[in-house]
């Protein structure tokens, strides 16, 4: 089962990011972001196109998979307010991978480098069949970070189930 999927973005990293999120209980997906750019629509729409990898994932299909219109829950001020809310997942994933502190920092310095500027944002659960799983145990979240410099969107799926 694979956590990361790096999508049309070139990643540097790709193979280190990998690595830090095995096991975890965040899904991450990366899209370069090649229209234009319009705010909360672009998010959205960068999670519909987000999410499917992790759904056929789950699933091995999206044919029998509800995918509808993200909603926005909240803005958040940094890719920090978002890691912050990532990060119990990633440390507490359903089966126990032991993850340390340093490796999380790692992930997050992978992901979002220092000065750029970020426009990030929390969403609603209820807008895709990948979250149900977790609805039931686990937890869910969803968040958007587009990096306004590289026109890429990182985005962080949440929703596991024993």
């Amino acid at each position: 089962m694979y956590r990361y999927y790096p999508g049309n973005y070139a990643d540097p990293n790709a193979e280190e990011i990998i690595s830090l999120l095995d096991g975890s209980g965040v899904r991450c997906s990366r899209l370069l972001w090649t229209g234009v750019y319009r705010g909360v629509e672009s998010h959205a729409a960068a999670l519909v196109e987000g999410i499917i990898p992790a759904v056929i994932d789950r699933f091995t299909t999206v044919e029998d998979v509800e995918i509808g219109t993200p909603t926005m829950v909240e803005e958040l001020p940094s890719p920090l307010a978002v890691m912050s809310m990532v990060e119990y997942y990633y440390h507490n994933p359903v089966y126990t991978c032991e993850r340390t502190q340093a490796e999380f920092d790692r992930l997050y310095r992978l992901l979002f480098p220092s000065g750029r500027r970020y426009e990030c944002f929390a969403w609603s659960d209820d807008w895709c069949d990948f979250f149900d799983a977790g609805k039931e145990w686990f937890g869910t979240g969803c968040w958007s970070v587009y990096d306004t410099t590289s026109r890429a969107f990182t985005l962080f799926f949440v929703s596991e189930t024993d």
